[in-house]
């Protein structure tokens, strides 16, 4: 009859080897997914640069966080922009006015430092806004007078707490020397906006609560390939602590009679 010792190194022998027969059948098809990820992934009109893997540059690498900032602050000034412009043409409270204006003007200059950031870094960058921003615009736009103050005041004070986050993370943990100090600008340019919103008086308390960020670019949620290989090794782990178990308690030292 074998020893203990002997059959705990068979059993573990096997263990390894079914979990190598796991981890073949599981990373190399989640590779192979990730591959068709990074070599297909542009701008995506919702969720920007869906590619987590880090860009060589000069400056340093360039994360999937670094990226989705310039492509958030590109959609910002594309939207908040333009209806900034009107709202200021539009408006009959005179602070609304002012503060709209100031946006308007302001948007267009970090327009053109993401222009200028991009092209150092050499990165796509989307040409409109979201839809989601995109409906916005309507909203905003197709009310008159105190209305459309009041919905132009919270709905962008509102994006601009959302990317605050996201500014705050970049500047904190960018390996980027060129994204550090877009991020610090941006940091004053999105500080000062929300302080000249709330100085309007129309900002309601909803609008400075800052919105789930969950399935935004900066953000991922966990691929198809992520998902499956953590559930094999769950279950591998689960079935090689049962087994386990079975063998001690099979082979457990009898006391002599």
């Amino acid at each position: 009859m074998p020893t203990r010792s002997a059959v705990i190194r068979r059993a573990t022998r096997r263990v390894l080897a079914l979990l190598a027969v796991v981890a073949m059948g599981v990373v190399f098809p989640t590779a192979a997914l990730a591959h068709d990820q990074v070599s297909t992934v542009d701008v995506d009109p919702v969720r920007g640069d869906e590619d987590r893997a880090d860009r060589d540059t000069p400056w340093g690498p360039l994360s999937q966080y670094d990226r989705n900032l310039l492509i958030n602050v590109r959609w910002a000034n594309l939207w908040e922009g333009p209806t900034s412009r009107q709202v200021a043409e539009r408006s009959t409270n005179s602070r609304v006015r002012a503060v709209a204006r100031q946006l308007s003007e302001e948007h267009h200059v970090l327009d053109e430092m993401v222009g200028r950031t991009v092209a150092q870094l050499g990165m796509p960058l989307p040409d409109s806004p979201t839809p989601l921003q995109q409906a916005w615009q309507e909203e905003i736009l197709g009310k008159d007078g105190h209305d459309a103050d009041d919905a132009w005041a919270n709905l962008t004070r509102e994006a601009h707490g959302t990317i605050f986050l996201l500014i705050a993370q970049v500047r904190s943990a960018t390996r980027n020397d060129v994204m550090r100090s877009f991020a610090q600008t941006a940091n004053e340019y999105v500080m000062r906006h929300m302080t000249l919103l709330e100085s309007t008086g129309l900002v309601r308390a909803s609008s400075l609560y800052v919105g789930s960020t969950d399935g935004a670019p900066h953000q991922p949620l966990p691929g198809r390939g992520e998902v499956f290989l953590g559930i094999a090794l769950a279950l591998l782990a689960i079935v090689g602590t049962f087994f386990v178990v079975r063998l001690f308690a099979r082979y457990e030292p009898r006391a002599a009679g």
